[in-house]
C-alpha cells in the first residue's frame, strides 16, 4: 500500500528540481564568471545551458548530477530528518 505524500515533501521536491534545472546552470554561469573571469566560449550562456542539457540527455554522469544535485541533496536531507525525528529523542 502506498504511503500518501506530504506537501512539504511534494513542494520542497518540485522547487528542488526547478532550482537544478532552471535556476541552476544560470548561477553557475555567473559564478564561473566571477570566479575565472570571462569564458573562451563566445557562444555564452546558452551555449553553456544547452551542454548541460546535451550531456545529461545522453545520460553523462556530470550533466545528470548538476541537474538532480538540489533534489539528491534534499531528499537526503529529508530521509535524515524523518530518521531524526522517529529515532533521535
Amino acid at each position: 500500500m502506498l504511503k500518501r505524500l506530504s506537501l512539504p515533501w511534494a513542494a520542497g521536491s518540485a522547487g528542488a528540481v526547478l532550482l537544478g534545472l532552471l535556476a541552476g546552470p544560470v548561477v553557475a554561469y555567473w559564478m564561473g564568471g566571477k570566479a575565472a573571469g570571462e569564458y573562451a566560449d563566445p557562444g555564452g550562456l546558452l551555449v553553456f545551458w544547452s551542454s548541460i542539457y546535451v550531456d545529461a540527455l545522453s545520460f553523462g554522469g556530470a550533466g545528470l548530477i548538476f541537474l538532480l544535485g538540489p533534489l539528491i541533496i534534499f531528499q537526503i536531507g529529508w530521509g535524515a530528518l524523518v530518521a531524526w525525528k522517529k529515532y533521535g529523542r
